[in-house]
């Protein structure tokens, strides 16, 4: 009998994808602009190494596991991030085409970080910014 009792940690973020055949059903510029506003809810010009943009697109999936390669519950070691990684990197190339946010890397990082662009910072402080970005990328999709 313990004072504290051991709970799954829940995310506060609602999931909009099943796992990973939801992600790999997902409409790609539905799964950028969703994996943008959560990684920049203010339009803030933080920088965030690939680990925190996996992180989002785990919450959103309900991902808690990625058998055989997690370490205790999360996604932090390079094969289990291999399971996540065309999805990170679909989401990246749609913002960097659409001008929202891009890698940058420097010095001897071993990883790009995102970045929010001007154009990002914008939309995502629009008064409809789920609107804008959608916008603003179907205008270079098509």
């Amino acid at each position: 009998m313990g004072l504290f009792r051991r709970s799954e940690a829940v995310s506060p973020e609602p999931r909009l994808y099943e796992g990973f055949a939801g992600l790999e059903a997902a409409e790609p510029i539905d799964l950028a602009v969703n994996v943008l506003l959560r990684l920049f809810p203010r339009g803030d010009g933080a920088h965030y190494r690939p680990e925190t943009v996996l992180g989002v697109i785990q919450d959103l999936a309900g991902i808690s596991e990625v058998p055989g390669v997690t370490v205790r519950g999360t996604i932090t070691t390079p094969r289990a991030r291999y399971a996540l990684d065309p999805f990170y990197l679909q989401c990246v190339l749609i913002w960097e085409h659409a001008l929202l946010a891009g890698r940058l890397s420097r010095g001897s990082e071993a990883y790009h970080h995102v970045v929010l662009l001007p154009r990002g910072h914008q939309a995502l402080t629009s008064a409809s910014p789920e609107e804008e970005l959608r916008a603003l990328i179907q205008a270079q999709s098509g």
